[in-house]
């Protein structure tokens, strides 16, 4: 096996870590999706979960959550 450094940094399990921006609210159970979205929004969208500490599904979770709570779902 390869001894090089990977070109990418694996992935953290969110819901393993004492992160406190871990604010997930769940049934239980989880739905995997396939979804489009404008480049340039998908990209503002990475860059903030980054800043938040955050992976992008939660953060795009979050963002759903709180738009169905202001329009009353």
């Amino acid at each position: 096996m390869n001894s090089k450094t990977l070109p990418f940094r694996k992935r953290e399990n969110p819901l393993a870590s004492n992160n406190q921006n871990t604010n997930i609210v769940s049934s239980g159970q989880r739905d995997k999706y396939t979804a489009t979205m404008d480049r340039n929004l998908r990209k503002k969208a990475k860059i903030a979960a980054v800043e938040k500490g955050i992976v992008f599904s939660q953060y795009i979770e979050e963002a759903v959550m709180e738009k169905l709570e202001r329009e009353g779902y």
